[in-house]
């Protein structure tokens, strides 16, 4: 009987599972795996790095035992950054059973920067003038995209024009002056954030110079004493300071027992007394310090003592039923101390209400006034010399029913007279009764033009619209019957007002007044080559109008309106046609427009190209608007400007009207004419 003994085998692979290592980010916990399998029996894990074991992790056996996994719970720092961790799997019963996996760590952190002055500037010893440098040092995983500079929290722009000159990791000024001294940072920032550096001070040494609005004038009376203070800013403080009076007479150093520096060596007090006229005048006060001497002086008057100047600027607030509230600007005190004095009237009684003192400035708040009331208020300024001019307001309290129903605060205009001279003041408070102010007038005085504006817009466009609709649009077509040819007219047919072109043949007896008297015939035969041929007229004459008829003739008044006329004509087909027009043109000795027809044989037609030839005659017409219907004696037919009409002219349109009565009329067809205006009112031919 055989026993079998197990098998130990050295671990197959290690393997560290974590997202193919990839970088982790500072102060952040993450779990690793590692995983070993082929070991028998299994195979114990452990951690390491840079040699040193780590303790933190878990390890767990499969069940076949034959894979065994850790995890290592770690958390790296900046300091971890490319250190190597190892996960080692080892078999103690095998010689050589030791099988390891390493992993080098990439960790991402926020920037760290130190922020210094130049290598070769000392800072305690920068003066206005020179020139600056700092640097800015910054370590970081992943590299910073973007470092910001800042000069007491604000961000520095390049600007090389006033000498700031602003690059990635170097921040240069040139000329540097007081204004630039404070606090600087550099600021920069990667994926894991923003990252600031240390805080450097510029301290620049410069001359001293005066602090703005302090008191320049003083006044003081004879043997009185007057206390002058003289303030000013200077890095490092000043050393000492030099008083001298100046009365414009001369100017003389004041004795240094005169005066006396504070405990803060930033100011200096003259204790000054005038005992003459000649004292009054002007002190001056310079300061040095180790930057060197003030460059222009502290420049402080001594005069007169005297009243103080009125307050002015003031405003109205807090107006409740039974107190308001006055804030005034107090004016020159006249070289002594002054107090502020306010009295309150009533308007319709002249009773004093109330009277209040304020001791350090124009301030006042008046209590246990009745309610409703109109007031008058006087405000004083008051010293040692006397009273000012006294300031004028006016004011009210709320009545008790208008203080229920005010709910917002509303804005009071009150008239202020100081000295004679009267000054708008404005003033917020408390909730007043309404009132119609020139400013609510104004505004209801745009919004009602506005309105009469759009009413007076629209108007119009109305108006102009309904003009627009009773103008006549396109005008109807009118239609007409007239006798028809078997020849198609052409363009100049269908429309009547215009004089048809024709440029068949020539007519003689018009050649002083229309252009076609100077063409030829077609084909180059003269008029009295082509024979004349007896037949029915193709004019067709309109009815004559009697005597008594002459008031239903359709007529217009001259009134600039615009009259139409048609002319419908019928086209010969034969030359048959043309012979009788010449025989009706004989009779007015060759006026008419078919004189030029006289030679023609009779009663031959001609043959051209093998087909009759076949003549389109011209008819001119004259219309007379203001003219009664036409006669039929000679004297009173009208004439036309260009194509005179005789007593032949008459008589043949009267002939061919009873010929074509006896004849065979075509079949009428409808004639549709554009209604065009005439030349004019009066005369017009076509």
């Amino acid at each position: 009987m055989f026993v079998l003994s197990p098998v130990s085998v050295r671990p197959l692979s290690v393997t560290i599972l974590s997202s193919e290592h990839a970088p982790l980010s500072a102060n952040r916990k993450y779990d690793i795996n590692c995983m070993t399998v082929g070991s028998r029996p299994p195979a114990k894990l452990s951690w390491y790095m840079d040699g040193r074991k780590l303790t933190n992790h878990t390890d767990k056996v499969s069940q076949d035992g034959n894979m065994t996994s850790s995890i290592l719970t770690f958390q790296p720092t900046l300091l971890h950054h490319d250190k190597v961790i190892t996960c080692r799997a080892e078999n103690p019963k095998v010689q050589r059973g030791i099988a390891e996996d390493t992993w080098k760590l990439n960790v991402f952190f926020v920037p760290i920067l130190h922020l210094q002055l130049g290598s070769n500037m000392n800072p305690d010893d920068i003066e206005e003038g020179d020139d600056v440098y700092f640097e800015c040092k910054v370590h970081a995983n992943p590299g910073a995209y973007k470092v910001v500079w800042k000069h007491n929290g604000n961000v520095i722009q390049n600007n090389a024009k006033n000498g700031v000159i602003v690059q990635q990791y170097d921040l240069a000024l040139r000329e540097v002056n007081r204004s630039q001294a404070g606090n600087y940072t550099c600021v920069a920032s990667n994926v894991e954030g923003d990252g600031y550096s240390n805080i450097v001070e510029l301290k620049i040494m410069y001359k001293p110079i005066c602090v703005p609005d302090q008191k320049r004038i003083y006044g003081v009376a004879r043997h009185e004493d007057a206390r002058v203070i003289c303030r000013v800013e200077a890095y490092p403080p000043p050393e000492s300071f030099r008083w001298t009076f100046n009365n414009t007479e001369e100017m003389e150093d004041v004795p240094q027992a005169r005066y006396k520096n504070s405990t803060r060596h930033t100011q200096s007090i003259l204790t000054y007394r005038p005992v003459t006229e000649m004292d009054y005048g002007t002190v001056l006060c310079w300061a040095s310090n180790t930057a060197g001497q003030q460059k222009n002086a502290c420049i402080f008057h001594i005069i007169p003592a005297g009243k103080p100047e009125a307050p002015y600027n003031c405003t109205l607030t807090n107006q409740t039923t039974e107190s308001l509230s006055v804030e005034c600007t107090a004016g020159f005190d006249g070289g002594q101390p002054q107090h502020f004095l306010l009295e309150v009237f009533d308007q319709h009684t002249g009773a004093l209400q109330a009277n209040v003192t304020s001791r350090e400035n124009a301030a006042f708040t008046v209590q246990g006034l009745e309610p409703g009331k109109v007031l008058n208020m006087i405000l004083y300024a008051v010293n040692a010399k006397g009273r000012s001019e006294p300031t004028l307001l006016e004011g009210f309290t709320l009545k008790v029913a208008e203080k229920q129903t005010a709910q917002s605060k509303n804005i009071w205009s009150l008239v202020t007279k100081t000295s004679g001279n009267y000054e708008r003041c404005l003033s917020g408070g408390t909730p007043v009764p309404f009132e119609f102010t020139p400013l609510l007038g104004s505004l209801i005085g745009v919004v009602a033009a506005l309105l009469l504006i759009t009413v007076a817009i629209l108007a119009a466009l109305k108006m102009r619209s309904e003009r627009r609709a009773q103008r006549p649009g396109d005008l109807p077509l009118k239609k007409a019957t007239a006798p028809s040819s078997e020849d198609l007219y052409d363009a100049d047919d269908r429309n009547p007002d215009v004089v048809p072109t024709n440029k068949d043949y020539q007519l003689t007896g018009s050649t002083s007044g229309t252009p076609l008297a100077t063409q030829n015939t077609p084909d180059g035969l003269p008029p009295s080559s082509l024979p004349t041929q007896q037949t029915n007229n193709h004019l067709q004459g309109l009815p004559a109008y009697s005597h008594n008829d002459y008031n239903n003739y359709p007529t217009l008044p001259l009134s600039g309106e615009v009259t139409y006329a048609e002319l419908c004509l019928a086209r010969p087909t034969t030359l048959s046609t043309l012979t009788t027009d010449a025989k009706l043109a004989s009779l007015g000795g060759g006026v008419g427009g078919l004189g030029g027809l006289q030679g023609y044989g009779s009663g031959l037609g001609v043959i051209v190209g093998g087909k009759p030839y076949t003549k389109e005659a011209t008819v001119y017409a004259c219309i007379d608007h203001n003219a009664r219907p036409p006669k039929l004696d000679v004297p009173n037919v009208p004439s036309c400007a260009t194509t005179p009409i005789t007593a032949a002219n008459v008589l043949q349109d009267s002939t061919v009207a009873t010929v074509m009565s006896s004849k065979q009329h075509h079949p009428a067809r409808e004639v549709v004419t554009v209604r065009t205006p005439l030349i004019s009112t009066q005369e017009s031919c076509v």
